[in-house]
């Protein structure tokens, strides 16, 4: 880890990069998958992929994401399969660990021995006041459209889950202690990579910002991109499976004909894309400028601006 750059020191009122040796080496541990967590997910989260999203198999992880675990006849096989899954994914990141590449979660980083830039190559690009006038109405279009989105929906789950993500970039750039708070932890893990992602990797302007989500439909033809489009699907999915389970129990628990598979699996699709529809741009505005170490105040007067067109396009 010594050639990786450390990032600029924490300067009062700017969003701390964290990227401190200490922080480097933590993301860039090789941590392997443990069967008896694969196994518990199977049971509790088996029907929307959860063990395979758990095991880095993002792609059939969603597969079974939107068809119910292949009609459940997936999700019986993968009992059988999931102890060669695991030993597959152990092997490739002890080789990994054994050839100084990035471990899987960061497989978009450099190799250790390769030096991070003192900034981002797209700072200067990216910087000027004009660029920062044009997220912000961003944020705006981001935040009336969801608003408008879940009024008209009824759907106001991925309004929680952007709120959510807004919170772990903002608290994750200035405590500490979100790094050692269970479940939180490995939020604040994420938020560093999509921040160690942005980086490496131009974010972007703020046309392709504005329609990240009808451009994350060719992310399939771009290594970045789909690298990107990767991680805010992890968050989606994570949320999803969350805000569907408590749908599942409050529904079983309502009892005679309470329960409707159809209109479930429709708020399930619909909370999943626009978690990640409206999470993308959002994400993406807010690493920007932290990344550019804008003062804590622009940054809170971006998020600010997402919230109240949230609102202002539910009511």
């Amino acid at each position: 880890m010594h050639g990786l750059h450390a990032g600029p020191p924490r300067v009062e009122g700017r969003g701390d990069l964290d990227f401190s040796r200490a922080v480097l080496e933590k993301l860039y541990s090789y941590p392997l998958k443990r069967r008896s967590i694969a196994y518990l997910l199977w049971l509790v989260a088996g029907f929307f992929g959860g063990h395979r999203l758990y095991l880095d198999r993002t792609g059939t992880g969603l597969l079974m994401f939107f068809t119910g675990g292949g009609a459940v006849v997936w999700w019986l096989v993968d009992i059988f399969l999931i102890h060669r899954m695991v030993r597959k994914f152990n092997e490739d990141q002890a080789r990994r660990k054994a050839e100084g590449l990035a471990p899987r979660q960061l497989a978009f980083m450099p190799a250790k021995g390769e030096t991070l830039p003192p900034e981002p190559f797209w700072a200067a690009k990216r910087g000027t006041r004009v660029r920062l006038f044009a997220d912000s109405f961003v944020m705006m279009l981001a935040g009336g459209s969801m608003g408008a989105f879940a009024s008209g929906t009824g759907v106001y789950e991925p309004i929680i889950a952007v709120l959510a993500l807004i919170a772990i970039t903002l608290l994750g750039t200035r405590w500490d202690v979100l790094s050692d708070l269970p479940v939180l932890r490995g939020f604040d893990r994420w938020a560093h990579r999509l921040r160690l992602f942005y980086y490496t990797n131009d974010p972007g302007g703020a046309l392709s910002l504005a329609f990240r989500q009808v451009l994350a439909v060719f992310a399939i033809f771009r290594q970045r991109r789909r690298t990107e489009a990767k991680l805010y699907l992890q968050l989606g999915a994570w949320f999803t499976i969350i805000f569907t389970t408590f749908d599942i129990i409050e529904a079983l628990g309502v009892g005679g004909g309470g329960f409707n598979p159809g209109f479930l699996m429709l708020d399930f699709v619909q909370t999943f894309f626009a978690t990640y529809a409206f999470a993308a741009p959002i994400g993406a505005i807010l690493n920007k400028h932290i990344l550019l170490q804008r003062s804590d105040r622009v940054i809170w007067v971006l998020s600010g601006i997402a919230v109240v067109f949230i609102l202002i396009g539910v009511f």
